[in-house]
Parts: structure tokens; sequence; C-alpha cells
């Protein structure tokens, strides 16, 4: 039994998420307040959600990271999608064109495979009307911040929405928005370590089980 202790007591250390403490750091120079007329203000301000910064600004993700993607909402008159990696996409969406969507959150999807650094050219918005696609640092692309968010912070959640008519009067980037959750992912050498300990486990318990089967004989 102490044998089978010790072997739980060094799995229980081995499977310690041996990933960096980090996510996603978001510059930006100036920020907008989310105007009235986006469809979700409120929703976004009861998230603490209540400017915006588009044109120049950056997200950059810390490496070891992945992202899981939740679509938020749309008001579109188009068929607008998001997708993550440029024409091979591992995370995509696009939503039902209907226009106004109620606020939600559906799991879209995680991408592991998001390269550390800038994701500008990752995360992508499109749409089926006239509007320009968008991308991080574009004036399409929207990334939502608190009133006291600091530029240079680093994050692990973000939300982010497109405008599929920048030029229009429609300019609230609420045609589609979508929340980004960052997390670790786990070492190679983590996945090894657990490995080894759960052979150790089976290791204790079949050493304990054999002098029981003796005594039984």
């Amino acid at each position: 039994m102490k044998k089978f202790l010790i072997a739980l007591a060094g799995l229980t250390c081995l499977t310690a998420p041996s990933v960096a403490n980090a996510g996603a750091t978001i510059t930006f120079g100036a920020t907008n307040p989310i105007p009235i007329n986006n469809d979700y203000q409120a929703q976004l301000g009861a998230l603490g959600l209540t400017r915006y910064a588009t044109t120049g600004a950056t997200i950059v993700l810390d490496p070891g990271q992945q992202i899981t993607f939740y679509f938020m909402g749309a008001e579109s008159g188009f068929s607008d999608t998001f997708s993550t990696a440029g024409l091979a996409p591992n995370v995509t969406w696009t939503e039902a064109f209907n226009n106004l969507e109620p606020w939600q959150m559906t799991l879209i999807g995680t991408d592991p495979n998001l390269p550390a650094g800038s994701l500008a050219g990752f995360l992508n918005f499109t749409s089926s009307g006239p509007g320009a696609p968008g991308t991080v640092g574009t004036d399409p692309f929207a990334i939502f911040l608190g009133p006291n968010f600091v530029s240079g912070t680093n994050v692990n959640e973000f939300f982010f929405g497109y405008d599929d008519q920048i030029n229009q009067q429609d300019d609230n980037h609420d045609d589609i928005i979508i929340r980004a959750l960052v997390t670790g992912v786990p070492e190679p050498t983590t996945w090894a370590m657990m490995l080894l300990g759960f052979a150790g486990i089976g290791m204790a318990v079949r050493r304990q089980r054999k002098p029981a089967m003796a005594q039984i004989a």
C-alpha cells in the first residue's frame, strides 16, 4: 500500500500542467467608445468592454498556447465568416445570415496550430457582401477593450468583431463577434511523464497483489 501511495503522489506531481502561464499580448494606439448602434453594446458592456481598437492594433500569441473560439453574435445583412490559419482554416464559422442573432456563446473549435507571434493573417474575417476582409490590425477588425485596459497587457481571453461595411454608416463592428480563450498546450515531456506515472502505479498495484494471491494459494 505504501508503494502505491508513493506512486500516486508521484503521478500527481508529474501530471501538474507543464505549460507557461502566458497567453496573448494586446497592443494598440487610439481607441474609440463602442457606439450605441452596436447591437451588442449592452452585452459587451456587461463584460466590462466599452471601447475598441482597430487599425494598427496587434495580438501577439505567446509560445506554447492554443486558442478556443466561441461565436457570440452577429448583426449583418450578409453572410460573414470567421476563420483561422489563412487559406487552410483549422477553425471556421459562418454566421446564419438572419440579420440579428441573439447573444450567445457557441463553441466553434480549438486551433492548436496557431504560431507564436503576431496573429495578423491568422484571425480572419470575410463577407459575402462588398465589404473588405479583415484581420488583426486592419480597420474592419476590432478588439474590444475595457475602459482602463493598458496597451501591452497579457491576457487569457479577448473579444473581437468585424465590420463588413467599414465605410458605410453602420460602422460598429457588430457584424460578427468572437470570443477567444487562450490556454497553454502541455509539452511533450509532460505527456511522457504522465505515462511513466501511470506505469509506476500499475507496477505498484501488481506487486501488492502478488503476496495476497500467494497467501490464498
